[in-house]
Formats: C-alpha cells, structure tokens, sequence
C-alpha cells in the first residue's frame, strides 16, 4: 500500500504523461517488448543504409537447451512494468524449432491508470533460424487486439491476420524480402559473430509496418546492473527506419543495448531517452536449460 501512494501523486499530476510513456505504438512495443531492445530505436536515416539487407547465417546457438529472463523497467526510477521471456526447443509441423514467448505487463501502481497485459509468440527454425509463425495480442485497458502471421517458406510471403474489437478484420500478404519477426531478428543476432565498430541490418516488422533495424557495435565495456553484478558487454546503438508510408519510427528516442560480450550474447540493460526521463530495463534473472523439447501446432494469441 505504501508503495501505490508514493506512486499516485506522481500519476494523478503527470498522467497524460505516463499514459505517453507506456503507451507505445503496438509495432515497437513488439520489439521492445522481446527485452526492450528496439524501444526506442534512434529516428534517423540509418548511414550508408544497404539497398538489400545481408542474408545472416547463424553461428551459435545459446539459448539451445533453452532459458527463462525476468526483465524489469523502471522511468525515472519508478517501476513500470515487467517482462517474461521463455525460450523453448520444440517440435513444429516436424522440424526442430524455437518458440519464444514475451508476457509483458504493467506495475500495478500503473494498472490505475493503463493496464497492460501482452502476449508476444514466435517460432522459428533451429538450424537457419527462417521464421515461422508470429503471434502479438494486446490487452491494454478495453483495447484488445490479435494479430497472426504466418510465413510462407516456399512463396516467401508473410501472411497477416490482424483483428482488432470493434473493427473489421484485416487480412492481408506481402513479399518477405528478407524480413523477419522482431523476435526472431533479436534471436539471430545473438547468433551470429559481430565485432565492435561493424552494424548489423535487419528488416523487420511487428503486424502492420515495415521498418529497416540499424544494429550499430559501438563499444565493448563494463556494465553495471542494480544487483551489483558487474558484466562485459557489448554496448549497441540501434536506429529505425520506416520502409512503409506510415510507421512508429519518428517517434523514436535516443537508445542503446547492453548485450554480454560472453558465449551467450544475453541482453542484459536497456536504455532510452524519453520526453522526459529515462526508460531503463535490466536483467534480473536469467536461467538456462530449463526446457524440455515438447510438439506443438501453432501459438495461439493469450485470451
């Protein structure tokens, strides 16, 4: 209790504030959402952007056996939401894959004023990492909203369905090029080897836009997490581009991502610059090898 009215004074003068904070467009909190590493990709026209972006093969395999993280997010040191995120070898329409799934909410001093209850699933392949399927549903206050995407291996076509309460469904294709779920970009990218001073291209999209993810290796450095823990890690500066006529890009802030510098390459720390303050998210447990392979035939959005 004493916790909710340090909090309450803070969202009863600054609540449109606060619902600007959390209320982040649906495509980016799909990405930041998976560890919060696109939250607030930097708006900018990313430097010698390539035409076509690099066919990445993947090198290492961390999360294999499988793992479990707890992420927590603080604004200006105020708790705001957590997020789960569960890594799982599974069986897949007969193939050896990977199926991670983000549950996302809000704190409840926040839950007054927005509720958050996301569900973010993705499955792809062991070996190459191509994707799958991609399921998004959004519980945030009355607002609910699902979207399913299935990618075509052979036609090399996403298809969308997107249902939203009170709308008409939209069902709609279109060519891959290349681009993947954000989860499973986030997955390749540990998987891969990149030293500092190199940028990794990703096209990407969350269910309605298309974006082109700058992956920048600044620098390798200490990192310092609330626990004490003292970890090398590779500091990342991501920056987002719109390939569609619309997008969340322009909304994006200053951000970067700590990412350990050991076999793993685990996000450990997340930092964004918001209109006011700073978005923080950090690591706070993280286990290994915790999953079994299991069958199943598709995700399915949370009720």
């Amino acid at each position: 209790m004493a916790k909710c009215v340090t909090i309450l004074p803070m969202i009863r003068l600054n609540r449109k504030m606060m619902r600007r904070l959390l209320k982040l467009p649906s495509t980016i909190k799909a990405l930041a959402l998976a560890m919060l590493f696109i939250t607030a990709a930097h708006a900018e026209e990313p430097t010698k952007a390539p035409t076509s972006v690099p066919l990445y093969q993947p090198k290492f395999y961390p999360y294999e056996s499988g793992e479990k993280a707890s992420y927590r997010a603080s604004w200006n040191g105020v708790p705001v939401a957590t997020a789960e995120i569960e890594t799982t070898p599974i069986i897949f329409e007969g193939k050896k894959s990977f199926r991670v799934r983000i549950d996302a909410k809000t704190s409840k001093g926040l839950d007054l004023i927005w509720k958050m209850r996301d569900t973010i699933t993705s499955v792809f392949d062991a070996k190459s990492l191509a994707p799958s399927r991609f399921v998004f549903s959004q519980r945030e206050n009355s607002r609910v909203i699902d979207t399913e995407a299935k990618f075509n291996q052979k036609a090399k076509k996403w298809a969308v369905n997107r249902w939203q309460e009170g709308r008409k469904p939209r069902v709609y294709d279109f060519d891959s090029n290349n681009t993947l779920d954000p989860i499973t970009a986030v997955y390749l990218a540990r998987s891969i080897d990149f030293n500092v001073g190199e940028k990794l291209y990703f096209n990407v999209f969350g269910g309605r836009y298309q974006y082109l993810l700058e992956l920048n290796v600044e620098k390798k450095e200490s990192v310092e997490l609330e626990s004490g823990a003292v970890i090398q890690a590779f500091k990342l500066v991501p920056k987002l581009t719109n390939l569609t006529k619309k997008g969340y890009a322009g909304r994006m802030n200053e951000a970067a991502i700590w990412v350990s510098a050991d076999e793993r390459r685990v996000p450990v720390k997340f930092w964004s610059r918001m209109f006011v303050g700073n978005v923080y998210m950090e690591l706070v447990q993280d286990k290994t090898g915790v999953q079994s392979a299991t069958t199943v035939d598709s995700p399915a959005p949370s009720s």
